[in-house]
């Protein structure tokens, strides 16, 4: 969808945690915008402050320096879906715990049982309205989360490592969720570790010991190299999927492939059958 307007902005953030030694520097001067309508993908080891960035952007916690500025008109602005659905499951059935947070926001009752069913719809949970919570699957908790958030109409989705915990087919559903809504207008920062999501992205944001080392295209990430010759996927140390190894395999064999080049099975082939 088309990018828009300046949502959120970080100018030189920084962020740090006491220890028994002093303290603990987590982020480090992070400049950082995000924009209405933009998929930013979000990759880094962990301890790099992936979630702690989740979490400075949804105001969860204050950074330690620096500004964060919000140019978001939607109340509430920002909504995030932790990594363990657990930890932000409170009712006893499914459509209990998608109120619960709309009643947190004052949305009225006659508007609450509507949009609760509208989010569980989008989710693909309407049929397990009634269904006690604890019945149900770890990926559909995960899908229930992001109902829950949905529900109250965020401009700004934040996804931290959702889909981390689940197996392949619940990772996606949840992905295949957070599509629909992207292409519903809303804005994705999705943060993970399972590099092919960034697929999924616009733009893709890769963090080391607290820094941004990479703010460019998933192609670039995989194909672009820098001064010493390393991708920003080199840069973190992470192995490249299948599909992006296949395509360099095929450079190294001299073969021309249209740019940008492939990092998604179907791009491929699609790049294979024009040689």
């Amino acid at each position: 969808m088309p990018i828009g307007a300046e949502l959120i902005a970080l100018d030189r953030v920084s962020f740090s945690y006491p220890s028994a030694d002093g303290t603990v520097s987590v982020l480090n001067n992070i400049n950082l915008t995000i924009r209405r309508g933009e998929w930013v993908a979000v990759a880094g080891t962990n301890g790099s402050g992936k979630s702690t960035l989740a979490k400075l952007m949804a105001g969860l916690i204050p950074a330690a320096s620096g500004e964060i500025s919000f140019a978001i008109r939607e109340q509430p602005p920002v909504q995030l879906v932790f990594q363990n659905p657990g930890t932000q499951i409170i009712g006893e059935t499914v459509f209990e715990d998608v109120c619960f947070g709309m009643e947190n926001y004052g949305i009225p009752d006659s508007e609450m049982a509507r949009r609760a069913m509208d989010a569980l719809e989008q989710t693909g949970l309407s049929s397990m309205a009634d269904m006690p919570v604890a019945r149900l699957s770890g990926g559909q908790k995960q899908l229930l989360a992001v109902a829950s958030c949905i529900s109250v109409n965020p401009a700004v989705l934040i996804f931290d490592e959702a889909t981390s915990m689940l197996d392949p087919l619940a990772r996606q559903h949840v992905a295949q969720a957070a599509k629909r809504l992207h292409h519903l207008g809303a804005t994705v920062v999705w943060i993970t570790q399972w590099l092919d999501e960034l697929s999924l992205a616009d733009r893709v944001i890769a963090m080391d010991q607290g820094s941004i080392i990479f703010d460019g295209s998933p192609p670039d990430f995989f194909y672009k190299r820098n001064d010493q010759c390393q991708t920003g996927c080199d840069r973190l140390q992470f192995a490249p999927p299948y599909t992006v190894q296949v395509v360099l395999s095929l450079l190294d064999q001299g073969c021309k492939l249209r740019e940008p080049l492939p990092i998604t099975a179907a791009e491929l082939g699609k790049a294979v059958s024009e040689l």
